[in-house]
């Protein structure tokens, strides 16, 4: 091989070796600072796509627990001005209202439970509120001398009820809120139900239900 020939190779061999030595330090920094941007983009976005489920999760929830709350609301206010056999006092209508749990008659549709005069006891259990429902004019056999009973779980997850009653047990009295509302001879005007729940975000304001006297 010639001086010429050798030498044309060497360069060419160097040439090839100063190509690939890789970056130089201003592209590795300008690499660094495209790779920092890329990913504050990625995380924001993710950021904002947490954000977003989060808000649409929690207006699910508070969809729900709204039309649950109402539940509970035309539960009470089906209420009837009526007594049952048991219910207390003769006058009495059959109404106790505590402040954790509320006892009324109410009529049912005939749609899940069977048609006519219910007695529904409204109450928190366990952290859940509880209805059950105990036909009035059910048959009763030997077998069976207690109404069969229907319970039904209408909210989970509450840490604490407060209901309250407005009204007047005697005509020389001011209406006024009680903490109950027991062996009255007619049924309070309004209604108040407070309910909390663990889940922060479920909490709504007080509902207010206004009961027919007649």
């Amino acid at each position: 091989m010639t001086p010429a020939l050798r030498n044309r190779r060497i360069a060419r061999t160097t040439a090839r070796r100063r190509g690939e030595q890789g970056l130089t330090l201003i592209e590795l920094l300008l690499s660094l600072a495209i790779l920092a941007i890329l990913t504050g983009f990625l995380a924001g976005g993710l950021s904002m796509a947490r954000r977003a489920f989060g808000a649409d999760r929690a207006g699910e929830i508070g969809s729900e627990t709204s039309a649950a709350i109402q539940t509970v609301a035309a539960l009470v206010g089906s209420a009837l001005p009526v007594r049952f056999d048991g219910a207390g006092p003769k006058d009495a209508i059959g109404f106790d209202g505590r402040g954790e749990a509320i006892s009324f008659v109410g009529l049912s549709e005939g749609r899940s439970l069977r048609g006519g005069p219910h007695r529904i006891v409204l109450r928190w259990s366990g952290g859940d509120i509880v209805a059950d429902f105990v036909p009035l004019n059910g048959a009763r056999s030997k077998e069976h001398p207690e109404p069969a009973v229907t319970r039904v779980v209408v909210l989970s997850g509450v840490r604490e009820i407060r209901i309250g009653y407005f009204g007047t047990v005697d005509a020389k009295v001011k209406p006024a809120w009680r903490a109950d509302w027991v062996r009255a001879e007619r049924l309070p005007d309004l209604v108040s139900i407070r309910i909390e729940f663990e889940d922060e975000r479920r909490n709504e304001p007080a509902t207010v239900v206004a009961l027919r006297q007649g």
